[in-house]
């Protein structure tokens, strides 16, 4: 089963076009790494995969079903999730953080802890779980952030840029986050400037140039 399907997908800004893709497919329980330089195209396909941006034309599968820009979004944004370089923090603790997604949903903070808890254990953030967000490091707050989608029940995380700004230990803890989600038959996309860094960690390689696929390995 493919997450992801894409056919003569197009995205144009201004009348220029940004990204041309004549077909990809991406298996479900996989790492896929998205290189080629800024500008290359790699944020604009996550933010369509991701839901939040139309293309011009073409279609996106994610497991069989066709998405839907407009009210059954919501549904797919339940279950893709991306998150940028610099994920956003609500004002409270790293715990009220996670159990936002259930609690909003209309879980008690009772029933959305446990949950949460064992979310901030996979990504070795549980010992954060009463901090304030505001106090987290960047490195922290992307693990969080991964924390927070996994409680509320994402199938498939796209990673912005996820090694951007991070120190060496926190980049090697990220990897072992997301190995950690692949065990458990998540399905990782991850963008990144710097293909060396995914290599070990991703089970395919796809770059992009000039908004086109240039090479899949």
């Amino acid at each position: 089963m493919n997450a992801f399907t894409l056919e003569d997908l197009q995205v144009n800004f201004g009348g220029e076009v940004v990204l041309d893709i004549e077909k990809l497919a991406i298996a479900h329980g996989t790492v896929t790494s998205l290189s080629g330089p800024n500008g290359a195209g790699k944020t604009t396909l996550l933010r369509v995969m991701a839901g939040l941006l139309r293309p011009g034309g073409g279609r996106v599968f994610y497991m069989g079903d066709p998405v839907v820009w407009s009210g059954g979004g919501v549904a797919h944004r339940r279950r893709v999730t991306l998150l940028h370089q610099d994920p956003f923090m609500f004002r409270g603790s790293v715990m009220a953080n996670v159990a936002f997604g259930e609690m909003a949903r209309g879980a008690s903070r009772q029933s959305a802890e446990p949950g949460a808890r064992a979310a901030l254990d996979l990504v070795g953030c549980a010992h954060l779980a009463e901090r304030g967000a505001g106090e987290l490091s960047g490195g922290e707050r992307k693990r969080v952030g991964m924390a927070r989608a996994l409680a509320a029940g994402a199938e498939t995380f796209l990673l912005d840029e996820p090694a951007s700004g991070v120190d060496a230990e926190n980049t090697e803890r990220l990897r072992e986050v997301i190995a950690a989600l692949a065990e458990k038959e998540k399905t990782i996309i991850l963008s990144t400037h710097q293909p060396e860094w995914a290599a070990h960690i991703a089970d395919h390689q796809i770059s992009i140039a000039y908004g086109k696929l240039d090479s899949s390995v």
